[in-house]
């Protein structure tokens, strides 16, 4: 019994050799420890990438956009829409700036902004009345100088307008012709805006006696057009996505020597008409491989 004893010790002090040099595990096992959550930055990193990781080296293209500007010029009998306000409740006049909404209101023009799907309620209005329309298109990534002719060969006319002070000012034109100057481009830090901008302008034939020839007095006359912008009545807005601008006559339209008596009406054979322009901007992407375009003009 003492040899078998000494044996069993023997193997014991082996096996516990064995499992304490070679990290077996000889007793029971115990649970795995459950590892703590993660810390915010952990997780962080866990479903975003680092900042180096996003950070694109390449420089990224610019997106040009390309604009369509769709202008129509409807004549509609005078009043019809000046003085309709079914048709200015659904038109956000509150759009444009209340310093130039409100000089323009008082020079005889009224303008706001509307929504395109309040397009067929216009429309059904229009349908009422005995309307003309002229559609036309500009198009490009930005334009200047898109003359809009109003009303041409005027013989005289007699301006007065109300300035940012308050101050009445008047002018008097021989052989003119009155234009709506539009420009139009994106809008800075507004994606799919366009920003439109409108300025009167006066645009006069004037003539001078020029003397030719060297023995004899020759009088020729001498003819050059003098355009004038008035600055003061001009008009800037930022029209949105699936929005167009609306122009009309306001009811100090009805003065003669008024702005928009000038401009948006008209005297007819038998009765007075008055013109309301609709702007309507159109946006595309354009790819960043082709040219710039230049505003050309459709009918």
């Amino acid at each position: 019994m003492s040899m078998q004893r000494r044996l069993f010790r023997v193997v014991t002090g082996l096996m516990l050799t064995a499992c304490g040099t070679l990290g077996w595990s000889c007793g029971p096992k115990k649970p795995a420890a459950t590892p703590p959550p993660p810390t915010p930055a952990e997780a962080k990193a866990i479903f975003f990438a680092p900042d180096a990781q996003l950070r694109q080296t390449d420089a990224v293209p610019e997106q040009q956009l390309f604009t369509q500007l769709l202008v129509y010029r409807i004549t509609v009998p005078a009043g019809s829409i000046s003085l309709s306000n079914d048709f200015w409740k659904h038109v956000d006049e509150h759009a444009v700036d209340i310093p130039t909404y409100e000089v323009l209101y008082k020079n005889g023009v009224r303008v706001g902004v509307a929504a395109a799907s309040e397009w067929d309620y216009f429309k059904e209005i229009l349908d009422k009345q005995p309307a003309k329309t002229q559609p036309g298109a500009f198009s490009g990534t930005a334009a200047r100088d898109i003359d809009l002719e109003m009303k041409l060969k005027v013989h005289y006319q007699d301006l007065f307008y109300v300035d940012n002070s308050g101050e009445l000012v008047g002018r008097s034109f021989d052989r003119c012709d009155n234009l709506l100057r539009v420009a139009f481009q994106p809008a800075p830090r507004k994606p799919g805006t366009v920003r439109l901008g409108i300025c009167p302008v006066v645009r006069s034939m004037r003539e001078k006696i020029v003397a030719t020839g060297d023995a004899t007095f020759n009088p020729v006359p001498f003819k050059w057009v003098h355009p004038e912008q008035f600055y003061e009545l001009n008009l800037s807005a930022d029209i949105p996505l699936e929005s167009f601008l609306v122009v009309a006559p306001s009811p100090e339209g009805k003065w003669p020597s008024s702005l928009g008596n000038t401009f948006l009406i008209n005297d007819g054979r038998t009765e007075q008409t008055e013109t309301v322009m609709v702007f309507r901007p159109i946006t595309y992407r354009q790819r960043s491989g082709e040219t710039k375009s230049v505003a050309t003009t459709q009918p």
